[in-house]
């Protein structure tokens, strides 16, 4: 789940340890960075912000591609924090104090396709973050207070972002919220929440989903109201994780009716598989359109560079004609004289 943000994180210290690998043992413990350092990950330039305990994001240089401004102090993003970054793709807000975020306080970031805002107290939750057009991977995983936010939160369906990971683990809630159909999903942790209940329909809109954290957030769900749910698991098949599979493998569940699986689940399903299908073709068709202007343009090229080797071939040729002098007429004209001469 975590293991682009921990590689991320790990390269970043890595590339620290390194310049500071000539310091001795006390001169190490003295050198705590005090500011943000640059350097390249995953071919992407970034800014490591993270421990300094800053309350706002310092000037950074443009074109940063990953900011790592995790362990700090920042409580509010504005409209205007990361307007001037427009280049971000990566971006990691965990372990701040954010507690509130403004509308529009991604519109800048076109490119993001990883926002972490995990650990925090945020109490206002955009629904602009769900029509992010490249966001794909989101952690909201720890925000304690986020519950009150997302059982009135009105997000509008469909969804733009496309989302293949979504966490949010240890929220406090008690339901699901509804996101429409989500036809890229691949993974939900939805672990440490305590739930009352498991709508199946919460899944059959996510048609590619294969994983699914339960972990510690079902233990309060009668076994019998579980079993439309793990039905549609085990028939689609996406495996659940859960830290004791024991309740599932009793004599209770499986007494519990078997239950039929309503029209509803399969016609949201197919709904999700149809809007799955549309995206690859989408997909197809600028790859194909991609290879086709690609090889346009190389054709061109090609034939350009070819009539500027013509061009330069005949200047060199009407260059070496004019330096060539013309042949002499002398003899011919001695040899007239001769012929005259001989026949007068």
């Amino acid at each position: 789940m975590y293991r682009s943000r921990c590689s991320v994180t790990l390269t970043l210290l890595l590339a620290l340890w390194v310049r500071a690998k000539d310091l001795t043992d006390i001169e190490a413990l003295a050198s705590t960075p005090t500011r943000c350092h640059y350097m390249y990950a995953y071919d992407m330039y970034g800014a490591h912000c993270a421990g300094l305990r800053l309350s706002k994001i310092p000037s950074l240089r443009g074109g940063i591609e990953i900011l790592d401004f995790s362990d700090n102090r920042l409580q509010e993003i504005q409209s205007d924090t990361l307007s001037s970054y427009t280049s971000i793709k990566l971006l990691y807000l965990s372990e701040n104090q954010i507690y509130s975020i403004d509308k529009d306080a991604f519109a800048y970031l076109t490119n993001l396709e990883t926002l972490d805002l995990s650990k925090n107290v945020i109490l206002e939750l955009p629904e602009s973050i769900f029509q992010m057009r490249s966001l794909r991977i989101l952690y909201l995983g720890g925000n304690p207070l986020l519950h009150l936010k997302l059982d009135n939160l009105d997000i509008k369906k469909p969804i733009k972002a496309p989302l293949e990971i979504l966490d949010l683990s240890d929220c406090k809630l008690k339901s699901l919220p509804d996101f429409g159909i989500l036809p890229q999903m691949s993974f939900y942790n939805i672990s440490y929440n305590p739930l009352t209940s498991l709508d199946a329909r919460t899944f059959s809109s996510m048609c590619k989903l294969s994983n699914v954290d339960l972990t510690e957030s079902i233990d309060k769900i009668s076994l019998c109201d579980l079993k439309m749910t793990i039905s549609w698991f085990r028939e689609q098949p996406v495996h659940f994780q859960l830290k004791d599979y024991s309740r599932l493998n009793s004599r209770e569940f499986e007494a519990c009716p078997e239950p039929e699986i309503p029209q509803s689940l399969n016609i949201s399903y197919h709904q999700c598989r149809s809007a799955y299908t549309e995206i690859q073709k989408v997909k197809t068709y600028r790859r194909t359109w991609f290879t086709i202007a690609g090889g346009l343009a190389g054709f061109l090229i090609g034939f350009v560079l070819l009539l500027y080797i013509m061009h330069r071939h005949n200047v060199a040729q009407t260059k070496k004609l004019k330096k060539t002098p013309p042949k002499s007429t002398s003899g011919d004209t001695n040899a007239t004289a001769i012929l005259l001469n001989d026949l007068s």
